[in-house]
């Protein structure tokens, strides 16, 4: 997996640094839990403060597009993403009704 960063800029207001990627790859499509690791892991911060908000297939060819959001801290993205975003990242308890 090769990463082409778009644009990386930091957002102060609300504490993360935001990055815009074109992802290559050889087979499927990458899970978003690997494409977290792979993040976490050249920026050289925990998987936890790692989001990844969209990971877009491009019509064909081997490449996506993704937008990345990386926390100072895990409790400012519990506090800033939206709720269906923390649940796909394991962040937030899924409440079992009735």
């Amino acid at each position: 997996m090769n990463i082409e960063v778009k644009r990386d800029r930091m957002n102060k207001l609300l504490n993360r640094r935001e990055l815009d990627l074109i992802i290559s790859y050889e087979s499927s499509t990458p899970r978003r839990d690997d494409v977290r690791k792979f993040i976490a892991e050249k920026y050289g911060v925990e998987v936890e403060r790692v989001i990844v908000e969209k990971l877009e297939s491009m019509f064909g060819a081997l490449k996506a597009k993704a937008r990345i959001h990386i926390y100072d801290t895990v409790e400012d993205a519990k506090r800033i993403e939206r709720k269906h975003i923390l649940r796909r990242h394991g962040l937030l308890e899924v409440k079992e009704t009735g």
